[in-house]
């Protein structure tokens, strides 16, 4: 059974979340069968938002709100919970800086989800980028070899701990 759904990609896919928690993904118009599925929510994925062409926000029958990349398809980690109650609705304002989340505790939560865009508007791809493929935006060829070095560990030292965010909380990995 098919609960929520996204159109993604600039039209080209859509998204639908599953009662057996799946993300299912179709390429717009050929509606035979999924063209992939994303697994990895315990739960039904009973809410869906978009928040950019590659990322949407789920909200789970497990009371988790996630943050899922697609192509490359990955949960990169949760924006808050409604503890052990299922999530029934979200939306996003229409700036995509807040997000409202309604749970069957019959509570209605406010999240300030700003972080996950404001490094396009920057101009600098996605705010919840953790790779970077290896290349530094930086690095130009009179770099040498050894400040390289040193730069790709500086990078991979901070990747996949849980990100404090100024004034917006932390975002949970998962």
């Amino acid at each position: 059974e098919l609960l929520s759904c996204c159109v993604v990609k600039n039209g080209t896919k859509v998204v639908a979340g599953s009662q057996g928690g799946n993300l299912n993904i179709w390429n717009y118009g050929d509606w035979i069968d999924a063209n992939d599925r994303f697994p990895g929510h315990p739960s039904s994925v009973d809410a869906m938002v978009k928040v950019s062409e590659d990322i949407v926000l789920t909200g789970s029958s497990d009371g988790l709100i996630r943050v899922i990349t697609i192509f490359p398809n990955q949960m990169l980690g949760l924006v808050g919970e409604h503890g052990e109650y299922p999530i029934e609705r979200m939306r996003l304002t229409e700036d995509l800086n807040t997000l409202v989340s309604a749970s069957h505790d019959h509570t209605v939560k406010i999240w300030d989800v700003c972080f996950l865009h404001e490094e396009d508007a920057k101009g600098g791809g996605d705010a919840m980028d953790t790779e970077n493929n290896g290349e530094d935006s930086d690095m130009d060829e009179s770099d040498s070899e050894e400040e390289n070095k040193k730069k790709k560990r500086r990078r991979k030292k901070g990747k996949g701990k849980n990100r404090q965010l100024p004034g917006r909380g932390e975002l949970h990995k998962n």
